[in-house]
């Protein structure tokens, strides 16, 4: 009961009292009536200042009480989105969670992996497979065919990436980067980057590593042959006798071993003589024209003259290796592998190797791409933990972790640098400047490089240049208009 409700109670039970008591003395009704409002008043105001004092003191209680459950609840929710380290700054899941990862390892790539594991302090954990590229890429075109795939994470170039979107392969991460990107930094990476990894507008990966294609070459053993540094493919097609007559298998390698290098490849020098694969408008093909024979018959003549075994046998792991040993001296291959030259574990040559912009055709477009590299989402994956596994992108391709990155390659977050970076910045930066540019990232042109890819490599069987090029615009026309991108 309240204190007012009491008072009341007691004011009425004394007003009666006194009723009671002035009748029986003669009082008059008037002097009792005045006695009696004066004593209402007065209990009315004690017990007004009562209520008043004890309303503050619960009020004051409320308060506190409120106090407590809102620090208690934000105590909560920091426990809920606690996150697992300071090198791992995002939130430590509930429950485990599993990711495995699929890719080729290089060093830079090497550098995220380690970036992953370091988020195994909380409940995450990493099975990170790295194989050959060319088995990486072809064991993620299967396991993304699947539709329910066994891998959680897929780690590939842009083109890579447009080819297994472009077939389905990999989900869209648009709604995932407007969630987290503020809180991740993702402004830091130019838009120029991501498109690199789009479709119409749907973003497939994170780009972690800008990446390139340059001359690499031993600058002592190439002055033992008296043999100067290329600049186009004529002055490296006339030094190729005199490297293997002073007792060397190649005298210029250009990796053709694979169809994607191949398709790599030709791009490059396509576009070096100002094609593209496709017309950008009506998605025409482009490739088997005279600027598109000139070359494919430009890289065959690089594999003949001056390739030998390597050029038809060699995966990118293996060149690195050849340079490494002092097996090959001059050559052409990915700028990530630049910091490999100067690994003592691994190297013989530490500070021999040097490196030189990419070769031109003769104009002042040089044969070199612009890629990147990234992580995206195969399409299949287990709903309820893709935030966890974006989340875990973000943590391996946060700023800390191309800061580190950035001592092994070029990477994609701006102003992100590292003192010990590799010695090939400035062929890199003139291949990246003055090259072809990157992949056309549209359906038509993913379509095209694949089937460029898998026509030109049987010309390691003998198949002709123009017969592989007539064969890829057959297998081109035939899915683009399937996939309604050409007219019938």
């Amino acid at each position: 009961m309240s204190t007012t409700l009491r008072n009341w109670r007691r004011l009425l039970a004394a007003f009666l009292a006194l009723s009671v008591i002035a009748t029986a003395c003669g009082s008059s009704s008037t002097d009792v009536t005045d006695a009696v409002t004066d004593a209402v008043d007065e209990a009315v105001d004690e017990a007004t200042g009562e209520d008043e004092a004890m309303e503050e003191e619960d009020h004051s209680d409320d308060e506190a009480a409120m106090e407590e459950d809102e620090a208690m609840e934000e105590e909560e929710a920091m426990e809920e989105v606690a996150m697992i380290s300071d090198e791992c700054n995002i939130p430590n899941p509930a429950e485990e969670v599993e990711i495995d990862v699929m890719g080729w390892e290089f060093p830079i790539i090497t550098q995220y992996a380690d970036e992953l594991e370091e988020c195994e302090d909380g409940n995450y954990s990493f099975n990170v497979q790295f194989l050959d590229s060319a088995e990486a890429q072809d064991a993620m075109r299967l396991d993304g065919a699947t539709g329910s795939p066994e891998f959680e994470m897929y780690q590939g170039s842009n083109s890579f990436i447009l080819e297994l979107a472009n077939s389905g392969a990999l989900m869209p991460l648009n709604d995932l980067i407007e969630k987290y990107g503020a809180d991740y930094g993702l402004d830091e990476i130019d838009q120029a980057f991501f498109d690199f990894a789009s479709l119409d507008g749907d973003i497939y990966a994170i780009p972690m590593v800008s990446n390139t294609m340059h001359v690499f070459y031993n600058e002592p053993k190439l002055a033992e042959v008296g043999v100067e540094v290329p600049t186009t493919f004529e002055e490296a097609l006339a030094a190729c006798p005199a490297i293997k007559g002073a007792g060397y298998d190649t005298g210029f390698l250009y990796m053709l071993s694979a169809g994607w290098a191949w398709s790599i490849e030709f791009s490059s020098v396509l576009g070096a003589n100002g094609v593209r694969f496709v017309d950008t408008e009506t998605n025409e093909p482009l490739f088997n024209s005279p600027e598109g024979i000139d070359a494919a018959n430009t890289l065959k003549a690089m594999l003949d003259e001056c390739g030998g075994t390597a050029a038809s046998t060699y995966s990118t792991d293996d060149i690195q290796a050849a340079f490494q040993t002092g097996e090959i001296i001059l050559g052409h291959t990915w700028a990530s592998r630049a910091a490999a030259m100067d690994d003592p574990e691994a190297s013989t040559e530490v500070g021999n190797i040097q490196f030189a912009p990419a070769l031109s055709t003769g104009g002042d477009i040089l044969a070199a791409p612009a890629y990147i590299d990234g992580y995206g989402i195969p399409k299949g994956v287990d709903p309820e933990i893709v935030d966890e596994i974006f989340l875990a992108i973000l943590a391996a391709s946060d700023r800390e972790s191309q800061e580190a990155a950035a001592e092994f390659g070029l990477v994609t977050r701006a102003g992100v640098t590292n003192v010990n970076g590799p010695r090939d910045g400035a062929a890199a930066e003139a291949s990246l400047v003055n090259g072809r540019g990157p992949d056309l990232p549209t359906a038509a042109a993913a379509i095209a490089r694949a089937k460029v890819g898998d026509a030109m490599v049987t010309i390691l069987d003998g198949t002709s240049v123009e017969d592989a090029l007539a064969a890829a615009e057959a297998a081109y026309i035939e899915e683009a208009t399937a996939q309604g991108l050409l007219g019938s």
